[in-house]
């Protein structure tokens, strides 16, 4: 890499760094439902009151972020909610910087591909605007990117394992579903060597770590509800809000509006006497749980469209979350005063362009996905290691196919989609690349047969 290309990346970190401080200064927002309860979990920890909601122990989501933002509660001095946002700035940029070191190994030292995929990274607008939500997105985004580093840059062996393993479980504490991922590392290590024994040992080690750093975390929450929850508690709730009958969209519902029995009616309603939440409520997670999957093993088709239309909500749905959670305080002022109708007109303007980007690097990565998709299975099934695919497309394709199939399983929102951006950002340049070299190809055919 040379001495003109460092200096673009650099005054590509300049601008990213920039644009995430202007948005998390000027674009007001307001913390709602899951992020306010993030903040009050946090602020709690900081006064010493521990993971707790409206003073009960509370384990309704992994307590990773809570954990982070106490931490720079403490380190600031105070707790602050916009705390929130500046942690997230330091965890963006630190992110964005990784991101090159990613892009470095996934594109073998193409200065150019290197510049436009950082490039693009830099000026993202999810990238950008969660910089302002009290979430877990940022915070997983930068610690998914540890886990492309470790995977890249640390020789195989048990101490890539250990590392990616410590990772994953500080991943998982933020989002659950990553107790999947290595998964993940082993369709990767397979794909690398063809060494079953190697790739099964790697992958024993890997969760041996992971679960070593959850373990405090699964300790605490038997001595606080007298029963083994290894993260959190609200699969049930999730499945059973997902799938059922009355759900025609595959999206969130309420509870209270979900079709079950009368007897676990009565019993959510006890449980929620009082002002107590669903989220404090630990011990309807399995009776929630359990009424989901009965529904779901006797309606295959329906629980068939609904995970594909979360798959549909999560990465071909626009990108109206961003103003929803990331700029859903902010008016538009032009020197002439508020307008409600031009002030509209520039929120769905600016959701209507963010749409255009989420979809665009979406459907790109569905593509790849499509386009790979042959290679990569008999690749994987073959015990020959001649058959193998490069490891930054195999790399890219696992993960793609890793989220969609979360999404698909659990839950769908726009927001869920955050993490995948920078693998549709690789298919993107990848597929452009092909297309670029198949028209040079091209070109010098027909100008021999000229």
């Amino acid at each position: 890499m040379d001495k003109r290309t460092i200096a673009i990346l650099l005054v590509l970190t300049v601008l990213g760094i920039g644009l995430r401080i202007h948005w998390v200064l000027y674009v007001p927002t307001q913390q709602l439902y899951d992020f306010a309860t993030f903040l009050e979990t946090a602020s709690n920890i900081y006064h010493g009151r521990g993971h707790t909601l409206n003073g009960n122990p509370m384990a309704w989501v992994g307590p990773g972020y809570s954990y982070a933002l106490a931490l720079f509660h403490f380190i600031s001095g105070s707790d602050n909610p916009f705390n929130a946002q500046l942690l997230n700035v330091i965890l963006s940029i630190a992110t964005l910087v990784m991101s090159a070191f990613v892009y470095i190994k996934w594109f073998l030292d193409d200065d150019i591909k290197i510049l436009i995929a950082y490039g693009i990274t830099a000026v993202f607008p999810h990238f950008i605007a969660y910089n302002n939500v009290a979430g877990t997105e940022t915070l997983f985004l930068f610690l998914l990117a540890g886990l492309l580093l470790a995977r890249l840059y640390i020789p195989l062996g048990r101490k890539q394992a250990i590392i990616m393993g410590l990772i994953c479980g500080l991943a998982a504490l933020t989002k659950p579903f990553m107790l999947a991922y290595p998964a993940v590392a082993l369709a990767m290590w397979w794909m690398q060597g063809k060494d079953a024994k190697v790739t099964l040992v790697r992958t024993i080690v890997m969760i041996g770590a992971m679960l070593l750093v959850i373990a405090p975390w699964t300790i605490r929450n038997y001595r606080a509800f007298d029963q083994f929850i290894l993260i959190s508690y609200n699969m049930g709730y999730n499945q059973i809000v997902n799938n059922n009958y009355a759900n025609i969209r595959g999206a969130w519902m309420p509870l209270d509006a979900v079709p079950m029995p009368e007897a676990l009616r009565t019993q959510v309603q006890n449980s929620l006497q009082d002002g107590r939440t669903i989220k404090e409520a630990y011990e309807l997670d399995a009776p929630l749980g359990d009424q989901a999957r009965h529904w779901m093993i006797r309606n295959p088709v329906a629980v068939t469209q609904l995970a594909l239309l979360r798959v549909q909500r999560t990465f071909f749905n626009g990108a109206d979350d961003i103003t929803q959670w990331a700029m859903n305080d902010w008016d538009f002022y032009d020197g002439r005063g508020i307008s409600p109708v031009r002030n509209q007109r520039h929120m769905h303007f600016f959701e209507g362009m963010f749409a255009i980007v989420a979809n665009v690097f979406a459907a790109m990565g569905l593509i790849f996905v499509l386009v790979n998709l042959w290679s990569y299975v008999s690749a994987f099934f073959s015990i020959d290691y001649d058959r193998y695919v490069p490891i930054a497309e195999s790399m890219v394709f696992i993960h793609i196919a890793f989220f969609v199939a979360i999404v698909a399983a659990f839950e769908g929102q726009e927001r869920y989609a955050h993490p995948v951006f920078i693998f549709f950002i690789f298919a993107l340049i990848w597929l452009c690349s092909k297309r670029g070299a198949a028209a040079r190809h091209e070109f010098k055919l027909h100008s021999y047969a000229g």
